[in-house]
């Protein structure tokens, strides 16, 4: 009999009855070795969260309150400007609340700070400088995790990745330079929402209680959904790309190079719209689509290239164009990706 009660809390975990106080208060007995190991007390309070799927979240007062601290230290023979950026991006993607970035053995270099300081203000969301002491900097990240949640932060990213391909292609047909200079500026704000994606990602897979406020509702979806934030950043930084050797070129494009460049960009905005309104939808045919169409498109890469190749007088914008074409290549390639994670998620979600 034991044996089969031990058996029981393995599968099942502890079983309780629910006990009934005062005619229609419902009371159940909390686990003495939880509360044990929470610390908690006669008289303590806990935060009950009831959850979507008749779950319910419990979680000590103090714990739900609590900011994760972490503070990063590197020898002064080892500071660099660089390894202090990443350190601090890793942090913050992790779900640091609150990072003390400092030298162990010495003062931050002065100009290095106002680096930070300007690095944390273009990239990092809800991120704020809350101390300026010798040895570095204190961050604080400020920011309310129930509005940000990862869906609306992918439409953010959706929406500005599909106006610079627009307007990489206007820069392009018109040798808009200024235009072109503008959608490289736009890839920062790429940046800033692709790392405060990650962030949001990696609390809710710390946190079950995050994970239900920001919108998670698999588990199981957090590895598609970081590819496909990946893929919509890497297709900003084909366009980025792009209009940094639009900036070079001498002249504008000619016909038919124009009008097939122009019909692959086209094609590129309506397998990447497709790839992602069929996230938002979870609707595998719409992804199936978006695929199919991908596959057909590649052949317009084709064509182009064989244009450029007919050119008998070579000069210095072929080699731009060359590079032009093959990252758009790499963007069709990127939404198609986008279709095919999207569809890996259905297939898990219909298991």
């Amino acid at each position: 009999m034991n044996h089969l009660a031990g058996r029981r809390r393995r599968e099942f975990g502890e079983i309780r009855k629910i006990q009934v106080t005062g005619g229609s208060t419902f009371i159940v007995s909390l686990p003495k070795h939880w509360v044990t190991n929470a610390g908690l007390h006669p008289g303590d309070s806990i935060v009950v969260y009831a959850q979507n799927d008749n779950t319910l979240l419990l979680m000590p007062l103090k714990e739900a309150s609590k900011r994760k601290e972490v503070t990063l230290g590197i020898k002064s023979k080892e500071w660099s400007i660089s390894r202090a950026v990443r350190m601090l991006v890793a942090s913050y993607v992790a779900g640091g609340d609150i990072v003390k970035l400092v030298v162990k053995d010495g003062t931050a270099p002065i100009e290095d700070k106002k680096i930070l300081r300007d690095f944390i203000r273009r990239y990092l969301v809800g991120a704020e400088v809350v101390e300026d002491i010798p040895e570095g900097l204190v961050v604080q990240v400020i920011a309310n995790v129930e509005e940000l949640k990862i869906i609306n932060i992918l439409q953010r990213m959706h929406k500005l990745v599909w106006s610079m391909i627009k307007d990489t292609v206007t820069a392009f047909l018109n040798l808009d330079k200024d235009l072109a200079r503008d959608v490289m500026m736009r890839d920062d704000e790429i940046d800033r929402f692709y790392f405060l994606f990650i962030r949001q990602l990696n609390l809710s897979l710390q946190d079950r209680r995050i994970m239900i406020d920001v919108g998670l509702e698999e588990p199981a979806d957090a590895i598609n959904l970081a590819m496909i934030a990946r893929n919509v950043e890497r297709v900003a930084d084909h366009t980025a790309y792009i209009s940094d050797k639009i900036i070079k070129l001498t002249k504008k494009p000619y016909d038919p190079l124009k009008s097939k460049i122009e019909e692959l960009t086209k094609a590129v905005i309506e397998v990447f719209n497709e790839a992602m309104n069929a996230l938002y939808s979870m609707n595998d045919n719409m992804a199936l689509r978006a695929i199919e169409r991908a596959a057909r498109y590649m052949r317009l890469e084709e064509e182009i290239e064989k244009i450029v190749s007919a050119v008998t007088t070579i000069d210095k914008d072929t080699p731009l164009l060359r590079l032009i074409i093959e990252r758009l290549r790499g963007m069709l390639v990127d939404a198609e990706d986008i279709a095919e994670h999207t569809m890996d998620m259905i297939a898990i979600r219909k298991r």
